[in-house]
């Protein structure tokens, strides 16, 4: 996948090969939401509304699953608890890759 990088004045677009950009967008749509791609995203409603408590890790590994249903490579997710909330880093390309190289979702 090619991602702009930057735009700068006078200057031809910088473009590199990176995952991240979709792997953002597929976390962040609502599933159905899209009215030309009605699969594309995560079910965060069902989530966050529904009536029982689903576990942290089938939550992790449901975003896992639907990055890997669009074709994204997930290296590692690294959860970060603080006082009142929990943070999933999803480090997201191809793994053989270097490490500076590889995108970082949170």
């Amino acid at each position: 996948m090619i991602d702009i990088v930057s735009i700068d004045d006078g200057e031809d677009l910088t473009v590199s090969d990176s995952a991240v950009g979709k792997a953002a967008n597929v976390l962040s749509v609502q599933l159905g939401s899209l009215e030309y791609a009605p699969p594309f995203g995560v079910d965060l409603s069902y989530f966050l509304q529904s009536d029982f408590q689903i576990p942290n890790e089938s939550f992790k590994a449901y975003l896992v699953e639907r990055l890997v249903f669009h074709q994204i490579n997930v290296s590692t997710v690294v959860e970060t608890i603080e006082t009142f909330s929990r943070n999933l880093t999803f480090k997201v390309g191809d793994a053989n890759q270097i490490e500076g190289e590889q995108g970082l979702i949170r």
